[in-house]
């Protein structure tokens, strides 16, 4: 199935931006009369026929929606700290959103190399893996900030906060944590989790994470990549936190 996106909705008709339109009836070669496929980027998928293809915009007719669509048990937002080779974090934009990731916001530690994140490239990386994937939700993409602003105004977030680092000091394993502290009901499976730069959290990022309530893990002996690392705990909760 073909994905095309807008969310230039009203009552029975949608309208397809240009870009979208010129993929769709130029490169795909879908013409009038012809049935499609869409989503709205907020959990809906549409189904309609397309009605006008004049101009530079392609016009649909609604016959079929679904709300929620593929909707998954859990929420996630991931806070990780771009790479100095931003082919690997768009990398793992790319993947996380495949797996299921409601939320990015890309943030700068004491030790990150980047400190500059576009994001534009971002968001049209996040739309292109949610159509790809099949998936009616492109996750949310938020300003770049520092981590510690970000953990001093995590303190509302309802729900599991984690801190992956490789600094001295206790911390829990991942997996056996997700397996033993998922919530029972569905709703209430909310996580947050950071994510460092290549030269990690810093102590005082770390012990200022803890004392907002993030609890500190580990994903293993292995030393991971940025990418990597966030890739996993992705993967963790899609299996952990969504199939139980």
């Amino acid at each position: 199935m073909e994905l095309f996106f807008t969310n230039n909705i009203s009552g029975s008709e949608a309208i397809l931006d240009p870009e979208e339109s010129k993929h769709c009836i130029k490169v795909l070669r879908y013409k009038r009369g012809d049935e499609i496929s869409f989503i709205d980027g907020k959990g809906g998928l549409y189904k309609g026929e397309i009605t006008d293809t004049s101009g530079k915009t392609c016009k649909i007719k609604i016959k079929e929606s679904i709300q929620k669509y593929m909707a998954r048990g859990y929420f996630l937002h991931m806070a990780v700290a771009p790479t100095k080779n931003l082919e690997r974090y768009e990398w793992f934009m790319e993947k996380a959103t495949e797996l299921g990731m409601d939320e990015l916001t890309p943030i700068i530690g004491d030790h990150s190399e980047r400190k500059v994140f576009k994001p534009e490239r971002g968001e049209r990386i996040l739309l292109s893996a949610t159509k790809q994937s099949l998936k009616a939700c492109v996750p949310v993409l938020n300003p770049m900030t520092t981590a510690k602003k970000f953990i001093m105004d995590s303190a509302g977030f309802n729900g599991i906060k984690l801190i992956a680092h490789c600094n001295e000091g206790s911390r829990t394993d991942l997996v056996r944590y997700l397996e033993y502290n998922v919530p029972a009901e569905k709703g209430e499976r909310r996580f947050l989790i950071l994510i460092g730069p290549e030269g990690d959290f810093s102590a005082d990022e770390v012990a200022l994470a803890v004392s907002h309530g993030f609890l500190p893990i580990t994903l293993g002996e292995s030393r991971l990549r940025t990418e990597t690392a966030a890739l996993t705990t992705v993967a963790a909760i899609y299996f952990l936190g969504n199939h139980r």
